[in-house]
């Protein structure tokens, strides 16, 4: 009888080999994606922050909205209070975006760093499965590049963002193209053996 943990590798594996072809077609977009952020890294950073800008627009006028839906004053305020800060935070962000990239490079760089502890994690939790090394790669990959965010600020902060970014897009993409190549090597023994039996 198997195990828990088998059954549940089981099941992994089965959701991988069934998403290969989808996640080998991500991993190419991201790589040609990052490639193009890193051969044109000012207007990337510049990009990056005119769409967070209209992305905290759109989030503070719902937020506004929504805040109309609550019926105590307390939640009403807040809310209001919320979805204002928003709204004008985008609107700044989106008024004078150079300035706004140095702050954008700050909590990229935060971001950079929780994302690749948390695919370290991921990584050993799937150490069994083909390709757990190459997240584990990708993890580390991530961390160096919220490190090197953080000590170029702030002199290249309007390069570094879309540099650096473009960097971990094509190595998260290129981590897709081998944990697939690697699930379809892993698998196919086990379907192999399978079959035999």
């Amino acid at each position: 009888m198997p195990s828990a943990n088998q059954s549940d590798l089981t099941a992994f594996e089965s959701y991988m080999s069934g998403s290969r072809s989808w996640m080998m077609a991500t991993g190419i977009i991201m790589i040609l994606a990052g490639a193009g952020a890193i051969i044109f890294p000012m207007i990337s950073s510049y990009g990056v922050a005119i769409c967070i800008a209209i992305l905290l627009v759109f989030a503070g006028i719902a937020q506004i909205i929504h805040a109309f839906t609550y019926q105590k004053w307390g939640r009403f305020l807040l809310m209001l209070l919320v979805g204002v800060v928003w709204l004008v935070a985008g609107i700044a962000l989106f008024a004078r975006p150079i300035e706004g990239i140095f702050v954008l490079t700050l909590i990229v760089a935060a971001a950079f760093l929780a994302e690749g502890i948390l695919k370290a994690i991921f990584a050993f939790q799937m150490r069994p499965s083909g390709g757990w090394i190459w997240v584990l790669f990708n993890g580390i990959a991530a961390i160096a590049v919220g490190i090197l965010l953080w000590w170029q600020l702030p002199s290249s902060a309007l390069w570094a963002l879309g540099l650096l970014a473009g960097i971990n897009i094509m190595i998260s993409g290129w981590t897709l193209v081998m944990v697939a190549s690697a699930v379809k090597k892993f698998i196919q023994p086990s379907s192999t053996k399978a079959s035999a039996t």
